[in-house]
């Protein structure tokens, strides 16, 4: 009850005070003070974004240097939870767990990220189980490999079963065969490279050693070792998303043989703007599970899960999984949780956990993530609005006014263009659509970066433009001879909606035309013609 009694005492401070819930300040605070929408479904979940981020130990979606800047004022962020699970006999005690730990994330130079998770309380929870500290050097291949050391989740479709909405993990990422406990789904000490290709391919080769915390890093006893290599398709754009995975390795049994085992993974995921399909299966083989006298083992699980968003704060999860483990035993679970985001950083979530065969059981969690500040940054780390004192000019050339104070109006103009730049939805939470019904963005600042930089490489070979108001489109699909008219506010309209660049010429089809009110429009024009240098 004391863990419960601490993080009341939080939400008392977190509900008592006006300001607004960002996303964890090492992360997106780093990015302009941005929402958890952004790279979450409701936390933890990660949506298309966010999993594209993470896969890609955040050399891609992340302003390098605003996080620099961040991370040397406010590089740590807190997080708490809170467990409760009532047992299916009236006369056993109701379980209670806590888990206090801190974040941290982000870049320590410009080609090498890290982040932290370190628990520093951690009643009814194995630490192993949920701390990493991992760094990454993203500067291989022209920027497109990264190499990661560290203690990181297994690279079995990481950004999918490491970050979840449901309270209970994936039942075929930790199955166990035997005594050879090591599953898929285990944070490992080891190195990971990742190469990021086209058309939205990603690649991955790891080598892991032990689940260790990290005055035990490199010591594998028990654990073993092994090897694991995927090939995914992870693009932000895309609706779909997925791949295969494979792991090989031998863990050592009590009898001092080796079971030498395998796992084989695939994974498909269909996700539209308020839902989510996903569906994993998995086999196993392990030589010796119970050592010298255990037969061979031929395991395999199945999953499938859909996420619903009624509203913006209330997302329903539900989950069929069936596990085998090749030496008879099989299990049946069916899984449901409603989580309510009473803020974006504060996740009450209560879910049912029925198996076939037993009565079910209910689990609660409470979580609260920060302290969370609205853009707390180094003076000049991040440009500030620029004023006006006269309308946007809708023709002719781009002209910088006397700095006046903006007026309110185009303060709250440039607001929602933020809002609609980075997270893909306006101040009010209208997701804004685009023309094409089978092409999904998440936002503009997955294809043009947080600072408006572009150059991003896209599926069918185009190149996502630099922006600002003097900005020369980079894609290679769109031709330019050399001669560009001055961008104004009607033209910056027109690109955004219709397509066609600042001389009428048509831009590369992977350039969404976006679908929104007049407001809107108006306002995401403004914000990148104004705030985007």
């Amino acid at each position: 009850m004391r863990a419960f009694a601490l993080v009341a005492i939080f939400l008392a401070c977190v509900f008592g005070t006006a300001k607004a819930a960002l996303a964890i300040p090492v992360f997106a605070n780093g990015q302009g003070g941005v929402s958890c929408s952004l790279c979450h479904t409701t936390v933890p979940q990660l949506n298309r974004y966010g999993r594209y981020v993470l896969m890609t130990n955040f050399s891609r979606g992340l302003n390098k240097h605003l996080q620099m800047m961040q991370n040397r004022s406010m590089p740590v962020a807190l997080e708490m939870t809170a467990n409760a699970s009532s047992q299916p006999a009236p006369m056993l005690p109701r379980v209670y767990s806590a888990l206090v730990q801190f974040l941290s994330g982000g870049y320590l130079g410009s080609d090498v990220s890290y982040f932290a998770s370190v628990p520093v309380e951690t009643s009814g929870f194995p630490a192993d189980a949920v701390d990493q500290v991992w760094a990454a050097y993203n500067g291989f291949s022209h920027g497109n490999g990264s190499l990661q050391i560290g203690k990181f989740p297994t690279p079995m479709f990481a950004p999918w079963i490491s970050q979840t909405l449901s309270l209970s993990g994936y039942a075929l990422g930790a199955l166990p065969v035997g005594l050879n406990g090591a599953a898929t789904a285990d944070n490992r000490w080891g190195a990971s490279y990742t190469q990021t290709m086209h058309l939205g391919l990603i690649g991955n080769v790891s080598y892991l050693g032990g689940t260790g915390p990290i005055e035990r890093a490199f010591d594998t006893a028990g654990e073993g070792t092994a090897w694991t290599g995927s090939l995914q398709y992870l693009s932000p754009e895309s609706r779909w998303s997925g791949g295969v995975a494979a792991l090989i390795g031998s863990n050592p049994m009590p009898s001092g043989i080796n079971d030498r085992y395998a796992r084989e993974m695939a994974l498909a995921s269909y996700g539209a703007d308020r839902y989510e399909i996903t569906a994993m299966g998995s086999i196993g083989q392990d030589g010796s599970p119970n050592g010298e006298a255990s037969p061979t083992a031929h395991s395999s699980g199945i999953s499938l899960e859909t996420i619903y968003g009624v509203l913006p704060w209330l997302h329903l999860d539900a989950r069929y999984e069936h596990t085998d483990d090749g030496l008879g035993t099989a299990t049946t679970n069916y899984i449901s949780d409603v989580a309510f985001s009473l803020r974006p950083n504060v996740i009450v979530t209560v879910e049912n956990d029925s198996s076939v065969g037993k009565k079910a059981t209910l689990n609660y969690q409470v979580l609260w993530a920060g302290p969370w500040y609205r853009d707390r940054f180094p003076p000049g780390s991040i440009p500030a609005a620029v004023p006006m004192s006269s309308p946007m000019p809708t023709s002719g050339a781009m002209t910088m006014p006397m700095p006046t104070p903006m007026p309110a109006t185009d303060s709250k103009a440039i607001a929602n263009g933020r809002s609609i730049f980075f997270s893909g939805t306006d101040l009010d939470g209208t997701r804004i659509s685009t023309a094409h019904p089978f092409r999904v963005y998440q936002s503009c600042a997955v294809c043009h970066g947080p600072d408006g930089g572009g150059g991003v490489e896209l599926p069918d070979g185009a190149v996502s433009a630099k922006l600002g108001p003097n900005a020369r489109m980079m894609d290679q699909m769109s031709s330019m001879n050399g001669k560009n008219a001055p961008w104004t506010l009607a033209l910056m309209e027109r690109a955004i909606s219709d397509g066609l660049d600042q001389n009428g010429e048509a831009l590369s089809p992977v350039m969404p035309r976006w679908k929104m009110s007049e407001r809107d429009l108006h306002d995401i024009a403004l914000y990148v013609l104004t705030q985007i240098h």
